[in-house]
């Protein structure tokens, strides 16, 4: 079993400022944050059973925000003072549970690296069931000097200068003793390896996993998260019958008639379509699934409630909607006169843009079921743009 460990429990001081007030792996840049990025990743990879996170005691609010649903995460560990007493106590954690089984493999990340490829960690998993540990590295193309205490500049074989990266691969019990048996403090995990003449597999990491040290490093993420953009596409129908009544809900704005809509909630056709249409997207089945018209406590219930559950699971998506087409087949009532007012409490409602939302209305010309006198249908077309996790 694999278990994959996050260290995340560093403040992060030198990519604080104005503009990113939090601890870098919790700043929200461009609507998403890199340890959120970091854990939609992983919670995707089959391999991975287990996910735990060392965090600070003073970041529990965040760490709350940034890891809802993730199915894989265990219950958060609060860390030490240093890297090394952070990454014991989540290991600890780990071996308490899962120590008494066999064949438990332990991988350790830095939350500060949220770009990390499934190839590295399934190349990473795959060597550490033939070697004792295993480590992605980096050759230096830069050229390299190095800096004298008296600030004279003598060269150095770049060759021979390899960057360590995480995620770094060992066997669970292995990385139990390591820890045990060291006095000394460092700053990954693979250097008690080292110390220990373990046997340790290096293979190719990535330019792109990175570590975020900076603010700059931060505007960098965003730019990349930003720029890795996947397109969704969803679409809502939703029909109501008229009966005896003498009001109507159309985009949450309730309207005098002289026809009620005969339905389990309040009706609302605009808005059933685009909670179907977000629905559809994240392939998240539809608005009768989530709330069966069996179920009496949906009874006369305001349709917001409805869509609010779309537009939740479209945040914890980190989704951001482009455009939302929405059209009105009706012949009653006239949409032009009320049109601004409907698109106003949509936009409210969504939080959304108003020139994000096209409201356009077609009638029947009294021909077939959604006529004057039968009854109202909505349609929606939803377009969404969500980070895409790496391949």
């Amino acid at each position: 079993m694999v278990h994959f460990l996050i260290l995340a429990g560093g403040k992060g001081e030198r990519a604080n400022s104005k503009k990113f007030p939090h601890p870098k792996q919790y700043q929200e840049v461009k609507k998403i944050s890199p340890i959120r990025y970091l854990l939609k990743l992983l919670n995707q990879i089959d391999e991975i059973k287990t996910i735990t996170t060392v965090i600070s005691k003073e970041d529990i609010l965040l760490y709350k925000e940034n890891s809802q649903n993730i199915k894989k995460l265990r219950k958060r560990v609060i860390g030490g003072k240093t890297r090394q007493e952070s990454s014991l106590k989540g290991i600890k954690n780990i071996n308490k549970e899962y120590g008494n089984k066999k064949n438990q493999k332990i991988i350790i990340h830095d939350a500060a690296r949220p770009f990390i490829s499934k190839k590295i960690i399934k190349d990473c998993i795959k060597n550490i069931k033939k070697n004792q540990a295993v480590c992605p590295i980096l050759k230096v193309d830069d050229t390299i000097k190095k800096l004298s205490k008296d600030n004279k500049i003598a060269d150095e074989d770049r060759d021979k200068i390899i960057a360590l990266q995480t995620p770094q691969g060992f066997n669970l019990k292995d990385l139990v003793s390591l820890h045990k048996n060291t006095k000394k403090n460092y700053t990954d995990d693979i250097s008690l390896a080292l110390e220990s003449d373990m046997k340790v597999r290096f293979i190719p990491g990535s330019k792109k996993n990175f570590k975020i040290t900076s603010s700059n490093d931060l505007d960098i993420f965003g730019d990349i998260a930003n720029g890795e953009k996947v397109s969704l596409v969803g679409t809502g129908f939703d029909i109501h019958k008229f009966t005896k009544g003498n009001k109507i809900t159309l985009g949450g704005v309730i309207f005098k008639s002289k026809y009620g809509l005969l339905a389990n909630s309040d009706g609302d056709v605009l808005f059933h379509a685009i909670t179907d249409s977000i629905f559809g997207a994240f392939k998240s089945g539809d608005i009768g699934l989530h709330f069966p018209p069996s179920n009496k406590s949906f009874k006369n219930k305001n349709s917001l409630h409805f869509l609010n559950k779309s537009v939740d699971i479209l945040k914890e998506n980190s989704g951001s909607i482009i455009n939302l087409d929405l059209n009105l087949i009706c012949d009653y009532p006239k949409i032009r006169p009320i049109r601004k007012k409907i698109l106003k409490n949509i936009s409210n409602s969504m939080n959304l843009d108003i020139n994000k939302i096209s409201l356009k209305a077609s009638s029947t010309e009294d021909q077939g079921f959604i006529n004057s006198s039968n009854g109202i249908a909505a349609q929606a077309i939803i377009s969404i743009e969500v980070p895409r996790n790496e391949k």
